[in-house]
C-alpha cells in the first residue's frame, strides 16, 4: 500500500502514466497528415465533392479487405501447439 504522507497521482497525471515510449510516433504523425490533407483539399473549390468520392473508395476498400481477411480466416485452419 502507499505510505501515509504520499498522494495518490491525479487523474490527468494516470491518463499518461506508464512506461516510456521509445521511438517515433508514427500513427500521430499520419494522422496529423490525412487531416492536413483534408484541410487543404477543402479548400480548394469542388473539394468537398472529391473528398466525398475518395471516402467512398476509402470505405469500399475496407469493407472488401475485412471481407478478404474473413474468408482467409475461415479457410487457413489453425495451428495447433
Amino acid at each position: 500500500m502507499s505510505e501515509p504522507g504520499k498522494k495518490r497521482p491525479g487523474f490527468l497525471w494516470m491518463l499518461f502514466y506508464g512506461r516510456r515510449r521509445r521511438g517515433f510516433p508514427w500513427l500521430l504523425a499520419g494522422m496529423l497528415f490525412v487531416i492536413g490533407a483534408f484541410a487543404l483539399l477543402f479548400a480548394v473549390p469542388g473539394g468537398a465533392d472529391t473528398s466525398r468520392a475518395i471516402a467512398a473508395e476509402i470505405f469500399g476498400l475496407l469493407l472488401f479487405g475485412a471481407v478478404v481477411l474473413a474468408v482467409v480466416a475461415v479457410l487457413r485452419p489453425r495451428r495447433r501447439p
